[in-house]
This record gives structure tokens, sequence and C-alpha cells, in this order.
């Protein structure tokens, strides 16, 4: 058996860290716990040797992800000039701080990460990444320098809409399938998004389906079941993500995904591309018309 520590001093990134690779751990016939040993939270796992290249492949890109998510975050926190309050806004705005060049952060630090069994996650980050935390000092400066613009929600528009306009997209297009209690974001294939910068893909509030569509960043939004927006919502991915976004006009009522429904509103990007009849989806500006012509 290969055996591994992986030491936090944060034990929320501990946590993180060992629910991402658990699922893995046990069906694969290893071994993972957890070891409070003051100042360090340790997770130590056995595996097979045969699944010594796949895991060293995951575990790499897990530790990457759990750094991006949560040092990150509290990282670019820590630094703020001002009272930072979770408020709807200010956690649409922090998550699009979070997600800006995520993917590209993600591919740096899985490269550096060169390790045998045992790594101390916080001194990784101290030794190996300073140069990433510059970078993102660059962000903290931006959120520090344009605090008035967070005050007033036009000029807080202004501000998300420039921030998403400089994220690099990260989907082809994401469908957002709604009921009256909770949102489905699916890809393009109609199969719930799983991605690590977003917790799930079942929402059930307006703000939690802002701050994931910012994470997600894609080059297309496609609502489906409006009626069920409310235009509040609506006038907010208008301003947000501008002509990004469609309204699908498809009635069909698919049988796969936990809201029933899972027809996209054209062929060309239909999970079931068998539906032909799907009418061509449209871009509707005006929020006011969308809603039964109203």
């Amino acid at each position: 058996m290969l055996e591994y520590c992986i030491s936090f001093e944060n034990i929320k990134m501990a946590h993180a860290f060992k629910d991402s690779v658990y699922k893995f751990v046990k069906t694969h016939g290893g071994i993972i716990t957890i070891l409070n040993a003051f100042p360090f939270i340790k997770i130590l796992i056995a595996m097979p040797v045969a699944q010594k290249n796949s895991f060293n492949n995951l575990i790499k890109e897990k530790i990457a992800e759990t750094i991006l998510i949560h040092f990150k975050k509290d990282y670019i926190l820590s630094r703020l000039d001002f009272n930072f309050e979770p408020t709807p806004n200010m956690q649409i705005f922090l998550k699009a701080l979070v997600v800006f060049d995520s993917d590209t952060d993600k591919a740096i630090i899985t490269k550096r990460l060169d390790f045998e069994n045992n790594l101390v996650v916080n001194s990784f980050i101290h030794f190996k990444l300073s140069f990433l935390k510059r970078k993102w000092d660059e962000l903290v400066s931006l959120a520090n320098d344009n605090v008035l613009y967070l005050l007033s929600q036009d000029s807080f528009s202004e501000l998300i809409k420039f921030l998403i306009s400089n994220l690099e997209y990260r989907y082809y297009a994401v469908n957002i399938f709604s009921k009256q209690d909770c949102y489905l974001l699916c890809d393009t294939k109609g199969e719930a998004i799983k991605d690590f910068l977003i917790e799930k893909s079942v929402l059930h509030d307006d703000s939690a389906l802002l701050v994931n569509l910012v994470a997600l960043n894609p080059e297309k939004i496609i609502i489906h079941n409006s009626v069920f927006l409310k235009d509040k919502l609506l006038k907010t991915l208008y301003e947000f993500f501008s002509n990004r976004v469609e309204i699908s006009k498809c009635g069909h009522q698919g049988r796969r995904g936990p809201l029933g429904h899972l027809c996209a509103h054209r062929a060309d990007h239909c999970p079931r591309r068998h539906h032909r009849q799907c009418a061509p989806g449209r871009r509707v500006p005006d929020v006011g018309r969308q809603r039964g012509g109203r």
C-alpha cells in the first residue's frame, strides 16, 4: 500500500480536501482518515500500489482546487480595506474575484505540486505560490480602489459586468431549468453541471444562481421555463451577462433530470437532439417583453 500524509493548518480546507477524494479512495480499495495533530490537521491515506498514477494526478488536482476555493477566498477577504458584509451583491463580487483566471491558477498550482507522499499545504503555498499571491493582490487592489461602486445598484452592476467581461469563458452554454422552488444548471448534454467552483447544481435562491453563473461564466445562458423567474432576476441576468442570455421557446418535457424536463431551445443546443421541432431561440433585451408579451 502507498501511504500519503497531507497536512493543513485550516480545518475547513482539510475537510474539503478529504471529502473531495473520499469516494475515489473508498471505491479503489484505499483507507482514509483525519488526525488532529496541533497545529496541523492531517489527512492520512493508504492506497493500493496499482492506483499510484491515477491517484497522484487526482490528489494534485484536488489540492489545487482546495487552495483556490478556500485559501484564495480567505486571502482576498483578509486584505480588503473595507468591511465585507455577506450580502447577495457582495457575494457575487467576491465570487467574481475568486474565479478570475482560476483555471490558469489551477494549472500552475498542479504543475508545482511536486511531492512524493507527504505535503504541508500551507508551507507549499508560502514557498511555492508567492507569485500567485502577488497576482491576487492585484485583484484586492481592484476591489479596494472601486469600493464606492459597490454602494449603489447601478454602479455595482457596471462593476460586475466589467469583471465578468474580463473572465475567460469556462463553458460554451449553461442551461437553466427552473421551477417554482429551484433551479437546475445543466451542460449542453443535459447533464447536471459538476464543477469545483460551485457547490451544487440544484439551487434554491436567486443570489445562489447568480453567484454560480459568475463562477461558470458561460458563453451562452439558456433559460427554460422563464415564467418561474422573477422580473428582477431576469433584469439582473441581462445587466450582468447582456446578450449572452437567451430565452428558450421549447415546450417539450424530457424524462431525465431532477426537474423533470430537459429539452433546450433549439436543435443545435438541445441535449435531446431528435427534437427538431424546437423553435429557434431568441435574445430579448427588453425584460418587460419576455413574459407573455407584457
